[in-house]
């Protein structure tokens, strides 16, 4: 019966070890994962202040050009996507915040599709009849929300950067949870 009750303690003596070193692993990890979800919000709510502006700017004074003569649509339609990608990237900072499962993986959908969105209105400056020179006219400052989160220290570094970190956190803490 002592041998049954020393193997119980050592037994326990090392589960709890191991439970304790897992469980700080992985509030590591979700620091990390909310850390981003800080800063992201962060940028969001500067993106919104620029979007804001922006917005009634040209709202209040409408930019009139010969040369673009589609500019006021092709405003409108990139500051509406602008939008709608930071109502995303704050719902999915707001996910890294609480520690959500999915949280990595919606935040690093929305970012890439970001990404991807910086480039395609280039895409379309070829476009004739002064389409493109419209859409190149309003693409300089019809994405100002999501400037701080492209922008920020420098070009794609930051989106970069996280999408990296959290998904590393992220299988860190699938990692810890597996081995705990």
């Amino acid at each position: 019966m002592e041998g049954a009750k020393l193997r119980y303690r050592l037994i326990t003596s090392f589960d709890i070890q191991v439970v304790v070193a897992s469980a700080l692993e992985m509030k590591i990890w979700r620091l990390l994962l909310q850390s981003i979800g800080v800063i992201t919000l962060a940028l969001s709510v500067r993106g919104c202040y620029d979007w804001v502006i922006t917005a009634r700017s040209e709202f209040q004074h409408p930019l009139l050009d010969s040369q673009a003569p589609f500019f006021r649509a092709a405003f409108w339609t990139l500051t509406a996507i602008d939008a709608a990608f930071i109502a995303a990237i704050i719902f999915a900072a707001i996910k890294l915040l609480q520690s959500r499962p999915n949280a990595a993986l919606i935040y690093t959908c929305i970012v890439a599709a970001l990404i991807v969105y910086a480039f395609a209105p280039g895409a379309l400056w070829l476009l004739p009849n002064g389409i493109g020179t419209s859409i190149a006219a309003a693409s300089g400052i019809g994405s100002m929300g999501t400037g701080p989160l492209m922008f920020y220290p420098f070009p794609f570094v930051y989106p970069v950067v996280s999408i990296l970190l959290v998904n590393f956190a992220r299988y860190r803490l699938r990692h810890s949870q597996q081995t705990s």
